[in-house]
């Protein structure tokens, strides 16, 4: 095997974030990442306690490549948001058991301008009102294919529940941000006349 190297040649730590940079890139993005974390536990002080270790957890491996620092720190905020939530999720599946998603167009993640607007539309939401339309299951899934563009099998796969439930529980999140875009739309127009 000519391929196989015997010897291990070390990395290169010029184009991998240094713990400095870890940490910086955390504080800098706490409020986003927070809100991605907070939309998956539903509780605050779950959310921060999932950042932190996610901080953790990426301190404590080899540094993440420098120019993808930001998707490293959300893709490790979101898994730590999960395990936080994972019961939560896990109690949802059942009520996606039996539902069929009939909508072709959900299984695409879309494209970056649809996911763009997708984020910037849960972010600007109050969280309060999503966390109170959305169950966990759909939260989580909304967050993983908007936020890391997850496939449905990646989603089944982190969430720990049958690619059915998951099929099911994004079909539900991609009805509801179609009418919260509509809704956006309309009340634009709306201010549009008013002036």
């Amino acid at each position: 095997m000519s391929w196989f190297h015997s010897s291990i040649v070390g990395f290169d730590v010029r184009n991998h974030a240094s713990p400095v940079e870890i940490v910086a890139c955390f504080q800098d993005q706490r409020e986003f990442l927070g809100r991605l974390a907070f939309l998956i536990t539903g509780n605050q002080a779950t959310a921060d306690q999932a950042v932190v270790h996610a901080c953790e957890t990426t301190l404590q491996r080899n540094g993440p490549f420098r120019d993808w620092l930001l998707e490293w720190a959300k893709t490790a905020t979101i898994v730590c948001a999960i395990s936080h939530a994972t019961e939560a999720i896990r109690i949802c599946e059942v009520d996606y058991k039996d539902q069929r998603c009939p909508h072709a167009e959900h299984l695409s993640p879309g494209n970056d301008e649809e996911r763009a607007a997708n984020l910037d539309l849960i972010l600007g939401s109050d969280a309060q009102t999503l966390i109170a339309e959305l169950d966990p299951l759909c939260r989580a899934v909304l967050v993983l294919r908007v936020a890391i563009r997850s496939s449905i099998q990646d989603c089944a796969l982190r969430l720990n529940v049958p690619r059915a439930a998951v099929l099911a529980a994004n079909c539900h999140v991609l009805t509801w941000l179609h009418e919260r875009h509509a809704k956006s739309v309309e009340g634009n127009r709306d201010a549009s006349l008013a002036l």
